[in-house]
């Protein structure tokens, strides 16, 4: 197939959904939708919804048309997506009224940071906190035997419903994410010790070497230029919002006795380099993050484009830019 012959991705849905349709026939209703995910990031689904029923799940269609790009048939594909919705389950029992009351919503908060000026047209929609050139948002965590974990952005509208400020939610927020997904700050080598013995894949293979004995192997491949630690939440899902836990950035800088550098590595997590008084690899280190967002992470998980310096003199998170704001964090 060459590239001219190739349909668009809104094209690839339309013939998606007309193959779905004939399969289905009146048995489902097929519909195509988007959904804009971080830093703007339109993922593109479809819903199978079975007649009589009120909800369906939400399949992406991005991965699949990479994989018609590279030469799989439509015919191929379509029987891909029966075979996935076919073993989804038709109706979600979850009660939707449940999110209209604070109360419970209040336990189940949750923050997460991004980039303020890669979201600023989903900010115009939701409650958010500047936090240096980023932006905190808040979501609820969905814990159901029917419909699994996950999690609901909260817009602007819900706290018409909820009847609460800003200020509360915030504080709310915070409070529930420091309770439900505490901080988790290790140094580099006994963080990926950590990944090691948790990943499910590497368990199977019975790793031979002690914690020790794969440490001596670590530090051995690292750099000699200072130590390194990873900041994340105990979920190490979206733990770079651990650095807008009350008092964490002091904390670390009265840890390690020093001003320090943060690598926004992704938005799930962040590297701490402790800074020697005559350190001035910020600009170097800004460069590093622009090829690794460039070149290791999807659009979707970048956090920021520079790196940050934490002065613990006057509590400033300062972004890294060829100029430097003076931005004072709380």
């Amino acid at each position: 197939m060459n590239n001219e012959e190739y349909l668009s991705i809104d094209e690839f849905a339309e013939a998606v959904k007309d193959k779905l349709m004939a399969y289905y026939a009146d048995e489902c209703s097929v519909s195509i939708n988007s959904v804009t995910k971080n830093n703007d990031q339109i993922k593109h689904g479809i819903t199978i919804r079975r007649k009589g029923n009120t909800s369906a799940p939400n399949i992406y269609l991005d991965d699949a048309y990479e994989e018609y790009v590279k030469g799989k048939s439509l015919e191929r594909i379509t029987s891909e997506l029966i075979c996935i919705r076919n073993k989804c389950k038709d109706e979600v029992e979850f009660d939707a009224d449940l999110f209209t009351d604070y109360n419970w919503v209040r336990s189940r908060l949750g923050i997460r940071i991004v980039n303020r000026m890669k979201n600023a047209r989903l900010l115009t929609d939701v409650p958010h906190r500047d936090f240096s050139d980023l932006a905190i948002l808040f979501y609820v965590t969905i814990d159901d035997d029917s419909i699994g974990k996950g999690t609901i952005l909260i817009h602007n509208e819900h706290m018409a419903v909820w009847d609460i400020s800003s200020d509360r939610l915030y504080d709310d927020a915070l409070a529930s994410s420091l309770r439900n997904n505490p901080p988790y700050m290790a140094d580099i080598v006994e963080a990926l010790i950590d990944i090691l013995r948790n990943d499910k894949e590497l368990c199977k293979l019975d790793l031979p070497l002690s914690d020790e004995e794969l440490r001596e192997k670590l530090e051995s491949t690292l750099p000699e230029r200072g130590y390194m630690y990873v900041l994340t939440n105990q979920s190490k899902i979206n733990g770079a919002s651990v650095m807008a836990y009350p008092g964490m950035l002091n904390d670390i800088a009265e840890k390690l006795n020093s001003d320090y550098y943060i690598l926004p590595s992704s938005v799930h997590e962040v590297i701490i380099l402790p800074m020697s008084d005559e350190d001035e690899r910020g600009e170097e280190l800004t460069l590093l993050v622009k090829d690794v967002n460039g070149s290791r992470l999807s659009p979707d998980e970048v956090l920021s484009d520079h790196a940050y310096r934490y002065h613990r003199s006057s509590n400033w998170l300062e972004p890294i830019y060829e100029f430097r704001l003076n931005e004072s964090v709380s």
